[in-house]
């Protein structure tokens, strides 16, 4: 029988010589066998047999942490690898008997082999389904596997867990924590998760520590591999804080090793809902609609801006990584859907940006909901809200608030002409009326919207509150005008901001005399305090810039 080295004919002594020196005590000589070896072609099924035996001897061989000895064996595992599915039946045999330093070098090899292990394993499995000790070893062998054909063994590493052997629990468990993280994520099916982690979280409780240790672990593990829904993790972490006695209802856990692998864990279990999972939002436009010519509205995802968003609330936006950060009013949301409604009018180079945006395309990233929400209350008397351009959308969601607390809304509207009117009928939901005034009398009243004002105080019996959100002239004319009669009157201040937390002072205004943060402390302020003479300055600041951003 002949071998085939770079093409020369052998004899099989040259098998002999190897398994001869693989059988030294000599590191160099075991390691010139294995040079050999990996030069060796054209084996016969009993000649990788044969060396594979001979190999496997040096994973008995006490390693005694010696480096160079390690590295041999390790060697050893991807040499009888080369062999293939031949020697797979002799390594199962192995295996079973193997002590417990020799069976992490024999499943390794094994799982080297991929799926072709994945049914001789599963045959051996049953074969010796009464033997615990053999269990126990090729329990550990399915903790390496690497290949997706792997997830047909999960029934019986579920039946280790729940063994009434310990050792077998413990490795049933340390087998479904791995794979977890070995294994893509996408591939575990919903009822697999659920029997998984239900299995591991059962064990939290098991008598034997090393058992709940494996099973802290495991859930860890599930967690690493984003196998665990957000429920779950919420479950698991109160586990952990129990375990580490942060529960005050319950003692720790008296073992260390379980509380080592739970603070790990709990800690990976942070960073996974905190960081990922919880603060991750897309902020893809899911509509755009026209309003007039240089204005849209926009529905954006963001649920979990929707889920907090409050009546005068605004949000921070950056369209692009480049982009500068602009303040943004709100004019709507839907809690359930997770959406957001914003109406943004073309006025700079950032606002122009976005409106050139298309359904699909998401923001680079959006801050919310920042600012306080706006001041209501049931009145007695007649509450008008009134929005100017863009404001109109703002005014929304508060007069939706005043009217649910049972006081009277009336809303106007204001514009130059009647093209540029937006939101009219979606502020007629929110009110009990709506006026609706132009500059040039194209629609409604000819006029400003102080004059519809005007005409509302002199009617109603009683005007209790205004709320006014548009440019600064209009609000500081509708204030002018209800300052003398004493009439509360509260505007929203579009400052200029740059990180909308209180933090710069970029978007400071003087609020009788005191200074305040429109980010911070408002966007929603007494009109009547405030120094409008020094806003309409400080909104004037860049102008300069803003032409050049916009090539002017």
């Amino acid at each position: 029988m002949d071998f085939k080295i770079k093409g020369l004919q052998v004899m099989p002594q040259k098998i002999n010589n190897i398994i001869s020196q693989l059988k030294t005590e000599s590191e160099e000589s075991i390691a010139q066998a294995l040079d050999k070896i990996e030069l060796l072609s054209e084996l016969t099924s009993k000649e990788k047999l044969a060396l594979s035996s001979s190999l496997t001897q040096l994973f008995y061989r006490d390693q005694g942490g010696m480096a160079e000895m390690i590295s041999l064996a390790n060697r050893a595992e991807k040499q009888i690898t080369r062999f293939g599915a031949d020697v797979i039946p002799f390594l199962l045999d192995e295996l079973i008997n193997a002590d417990a330093e020799s069976c992490v070098h024999l499943g390794r090899t094994i799982a080297l082999n991929g799926a072709n292990a994945i049914a001789p394993l599963l045959t051996a499995w049953e074969t010796n389904r009464d033997d615990k000790y053999a269990l126990i070893n090729l329990t550990q062998a399915l903790a390496y596997f690497r290949v997706p054909e792997v997830l047909q063994a999960f029934p019986k590493l579920l039946l280790a867990a729940n063994s009434e052997n310990h050792q077998l629990r413990s490795n049933g468990l340390d087998a479904i924590g791995k794979l977890a993280v070995r294994i893509d994520a996408s591939l575990f099916d919903e009822p697999l998760r659920l029997e998984m982690f239900s299995t591991a979280f059962s064990r939290l409780s098991d008598s034997r520590s090393l058992v709940r240790m494996h099973a802290a672990r495991a859930l860890g593990k599930m967690l690493e591999g984003k196998c665990l829904c957000e429920g779950q993790q919420d479950k698991l972490r109160k586990a952990y804080n129990v375990i580490l006695g942060k529960d005050g209802d319950y003692a720790w856990d008296d073992a260390y090793i379980v509380r080592h692998e739970a603070k790990h864990y709990r800690h990976l279990l942070k960073k996974a809902t905190t960081s990922v999972a919880r603060y991750q939002q897309s902020f893809k436009i899911l509509a755009k609609e026209k309003l007039c010519s240089d204005t849209f509205h926009y529905v954006i995802e963001a649920p979990l801006i929707a889920r907090k968003l409050q009546a005068g609330q605004f949000i921070i936006v950056r369209p692009h990584k480049n982009s500068e950060r602009i303040p943004l009013s709100i004019c709507g949301w839907d809690r359930d859907k997770g959406h957001i409604n914003v109406v943004i009018m073309s006025a700079g180079r950032t606002t122009i940006d976005i409106n050139e945006m298309k359904v699909g395309d998401t923001f680079s990233d959006i801050v919310g909901p920042l600012g306080e929400r706006s001041h209501v209350r049931r009145y007695r008397g007649t509450c008008v809200v009134i929005g100017g351009g863009f404001g109109t959308g703002a005014i929304i969601p508060t007069a939706r608030d005043l009217k649910a607390l049972g006081s009277r809304v009336i809303g106007v509207i204001g514009a130059r002409t009647k093209n540029l009117l937006i939101m009219v009928e979606e502020l007629k939901e929110s009110c009990d009326e709506v006026i609706i005034t132009t500059n040039d009398g194209s629609d409604g009243i000819k006029g400003f919207v102080t004059t519809a004002l005007e005409e509302i105080i002199s009617k109603e019996r009683r005007v209790s509150h205004v709320l006014a959100i548009g440019p600064v002239p209009m609000m500081q004319a509708v204030c002018e005008l209800t300052r003398p009669i004493g009439i509360e009157t509260m505007v929203s201040l579009n400052a200029i901001m740059v990180d909308g937390t209180g933090m710069c002072g970029a978007c400071r205004v003087s609020i009788d005399g005191e200074t305040k943060f429109a980010c911070f402390h408002g966007p929603d302020f007494d009109g009547h305090k405030v120094d409008f003479d020094q806003l309409t300055k400080r909104q004037k600041m860049f102008v300069t810039e803003e032409k050049i951003a916009l090539g002017n």
